[in-house]
């Protein structure tokens, strides 16, 4: 079986158990489903274009589809959330260091930093299996990033609505960073790939990634002026009564 044919059905086996248990669950949003939906399909465009991870800018394009659209989709399904009601339990990750809203943030600033180092690269690109090792780890630390911002799994001190909106607005630093490291640079760094190929993966991060980062940003600033709006209104039709 091939690798494309592997990825495949494990896709459908995590989306059918998802709908398993949005089944057993009494009310759960459909919209969260389709969010899930939505994320596996993402992660399936952004795996299985192979010619498009051939270059530079494809396979920065891969990271930033992994980051900014399969990540916070499957994040938004909420998965653990499902599956703690689904079957009962009361913990999840709750208590798991992994959890813990700054880990999620370095790993993904550190993972986007080194994956573009030369060495880093060129062993991706020669050996499959580190090359499926980076993709899963991009993923991984994509979704602990979003989970402090987005969707209701369990999360160990999650920040409030401005400490959400540092968290978001921080992160640009790191990614603003790599982008014009490989948007100025003077050299080809990668073996077999051009320097204007090397400069326009630095722009799709820079400009790519930042308006990605500052869309989220405003709509989780959005999301939280309703949450304040609806609180507001509700204490008044209290007080009004």
């Amino acid at each position: 079986m091939s690798g494309a044919a592997v990825l495949l059905a494990e896709l459908l086996a995590a989306g059918g158990l998802y709908t398993a248990g949005a089944r057993r669950v009494r009310g759960w949003p459909a919209w969260r489903g389709g969010c899930f939906a939505a994320g596996l399909a993402a992660l399936a465009v952004a795996l299985l274009a192979h010619d498009v991870g051939r270059s530079v800018t494809g396979h920065m394009a891969q990271h930033l589809v992994l980051t900014f659209a399969a990540a916070p989709l499957l994040v938004l399904g909420s998965p653990l959330a499902l599956g703690l009601r689904a079957t009962g339990a009361r913990r999840g990750l709750r208590a798991a260091w992994v959890a813990q809203p700054g880990v999620g943030w370095v790993a993904l600033a550190a993972l986007m930093v080194l994956s573009q180092l030369p060495a880093v690269y060129d062993a991706t690109a020669r050996h499959p299996l580190l090359h499926v090792a980076e993709h899963v780890a991009w993923l991984a630390a994509a979704v602990l990033f979003w989970r402090v911002v987005a969707g209701a799994d369990p999360v160990p001190h999650r920040p409030g609505p401005l400490g959400r909106l540092l968290y978001l607005l921080l992160f640009s630093a790191p990614m603003g960073a790599t982008g014009a490291w490989l948007m100025w640079s003077s050299a080809p760094w990668y073996a077999g790939h051009s320097l204007a190929d090397q400069r326009n993966a630095g722009v799709l991060m820079l400009v790519g990634g930042g308006l990605a980062l500052a869309a989220t940003t405003v709509a989780v600033a959005w999301a939280a002026i309703l949450r304040e709006h609806r609180r507001q209104v509700a204490y008044e039709e209290a007080v009004a009564r």
